[in-house]
């Protein structure tokens, strides 16, 4: 091959990215991806004559104007799609029925949290504060710091007061700051770690997901996940990429410390003049490079850094319509009468969320239902060597499931028409991603702010994109590092970045 072409390993969102941007700017590119279709973790699975949503609750930049829509305009998704904004975040019950609706609106939320707890107004202004001070903020996402020059510079300065504010919120725990809350009812509303799973998660998220919700600028695009991918495939595909899938990369070829290519696990190999991993990082690091082009700061990623915890997904179709619930970004949660052990874990709350406000996904007067649980990975890697065990815990996990959802819901259980489990170990064989892990890194109070190179040390032409790279993941992040790194590529070739829009 020419040396203006790149070799994408993973056809998820960052290697379609990578894809899309490449053609753009004049290089010929090649998507390899493991599983049969496009996506990554941006995915989801239909299930007799439903579609299960593994992905999507909201998407960042779907409001024109804001800095990340322009991207999913040059990526050929935003002229296409349908986006419904909620009116609610999410929806709170507590033992004795009665429920406290996060509202998008922040000036609606703001009078609810005063009539709940008056004794708290001074903390609930400035929690509200910080959600429409945060919404004034608009990211400086167009290339990556490692392109920075002055102009950018000068930007960075005037962004200080973001900087500040990304400080402050990004120092304290939603658990800690749930604490300054007098009211018992309000603390539970404030924390976003009701079940212990993420302690060191920062403050800052919730004034940062509320200020999207506020504005209507990340909404939901119909249709979910599968949506969105075939957008972008599309775009790619009309760009004249090549998408090779059930195409898993097993070794990348190395010459003289310079990426060359990379051999399939049919044995076959593919030369290019640049490799772009998209996929998991673990593996690209250890398995696809044996682990020769690392220090000891890549190495403290993999040994120490946390990740999202990996997920049991239930995915339920349902032949009601759930009128009676108004739907909500992030779902209902609500107490158990009894605790259930699910996985090993005993789960003393429920939040399910319910897909009325998406047609697509089930047929006319039905609805897709999705109850998920963060988990641990080694339990399912054991229990998978037994399948027969496996088989058996997931089934009993979707009765558990039904039947707690049958008491919230009375009749429920007799409406089920479609039940299916996914486990970390589900996630690990169609995405590749290392034990299950969602969306990656973490964000803590200690790492937050981390910045990730696409490079690694030794080795030339060769970058990584994605959620390895970007700590935080999602899916603006990945349009996103994948843009970020044809930049860097042109910019080493001495080409001008350009994009265009369809």
């Amino acid at each position: 091959m020419a040396e203006k072409s790149i070799i994408i390993i993973g056809g998820g969102i960052a290697g379609l990215s990578a894809g899309c941007y490449g053609q753009m700017n004049g290089y010929r590119t090649s998507i390899f991806e493991m599983h049969k279709l496009a996506g990554g973790v941006c995915t989801g699975w239909k299930r007799k004559g439903y579609t299960i949503d593994g992905a999507m609750n909201w998407l960042v930049g779907t409001k024109p104007g804001t800095s990340f829509y322009r991207f999913w305009e040059e990526l050929g998704a935003a002229q296409e799609w349908q986006v419904f904004n909620h009116d609610q975040y999410s929806l709170i019950e507590d033992e004795s029925g009665k429920v406290f609706t996060i509202y998008s609106d922040i000036d609606r939320l703001e009078r609810q949290m005063m009539e709940l707890a008056p004794e708290d107004e001074a903390i609930i202004r400035e929690f509200t504060k910080a959600v429409r001070d945060c919404g004034r903020f608009d990211m400086l996402v167009d290339k990556p710091q490692e392109l920075y020059g002055l102009v950018d510079k000068i930007k960075l300065i005037k962004m200080l007061p973001y900087l500040r504010f990304v400080r402050k919120w990004g120092k304290i725990t939603t658990a800690d700051y749930a604490q300054r809350f007098k009211n018992p009812f309000l603390r539970k509303v404030v924390d976003i770690d009701p079940t212990g799973d993420f302690t060191d998660m920062p403050m800052l998220v919730r004034p940062m997901t509320l200020a999207w919700q506020n504005q209507k600028a990340a909404g939901y695009v119909i249709g979910g996940a599968l949506a969105l991918v075939d957008y972008i495939q599309r775009r790619y595909l009309d760009l004249g990429g090549e998408l090779h899938c059930e195409a898993r990369v097993e070794k990348i070829l190395v010459e003289s410390d310079k990426a060359v290519g990379i051999r399939l696990a049919d044995g076959t190999e593919h030369r290019a003049g640049y490799v772009v991993s998209a996929a998991d990082g673990r593996t690209t690091i250890f398995d696809m490079l044996d682990g020769k082009y690392i220090d000891d700061k890549i190495r403290g990623y993999y040994d120490n850094l946390q990740l999202f915890p990996p997920l049991i997904y239930v995915g339920l179709g349902v032949a009601r319509k759930f009128d009676d619930v108004p739907p909500s970004v992030s779902g209902l949660t609500f107490p158990l009468e009894k605790p259930v052990t699910i996985a090993g874990k005993e789960q003393k709350i429920l939040s399910v969320l319910i897909y009325n406000f998406d047609p697509t996904l089930a047929p006319e007067g039905k609805t897709v239902v999705i109850v998920q649980f963060n988990t641990n990975y080694e339990y399912w890697e054991k229990l998978y060597k037994e399948l027969e065990r496996y088989k058996a815990e997931k089934e009993q996990i979707a009765d558990q499931v039904v039947a707690a959802l049958d008491k919230r819901f009375p009749g429920l259980a007799a409406q089920v028409e479609m039940r299916d489990v996914a486990t970390p170990v589900t996630w690990e064989r169609y995405t590749g991603n290392w034990r299950g892990s969602y969306e990656g890194w973490l964000p803590t109070t200690k790492t937050f702010m981390i910045r990730m190179s696409k490079t690694l040390p030794g080795l030339d032409n060769f970058y990584m994109a994605g959620q390895w790279v970007n700590p935080g993941g999602g899916m603006p992040t990945a349009a996103m590092s994948g843009r970020h790194t044809i930049q860097i590529i042109c910019k080493n070739d001495k080409r001008k970045f350009v994009t265009t829009t369809p």
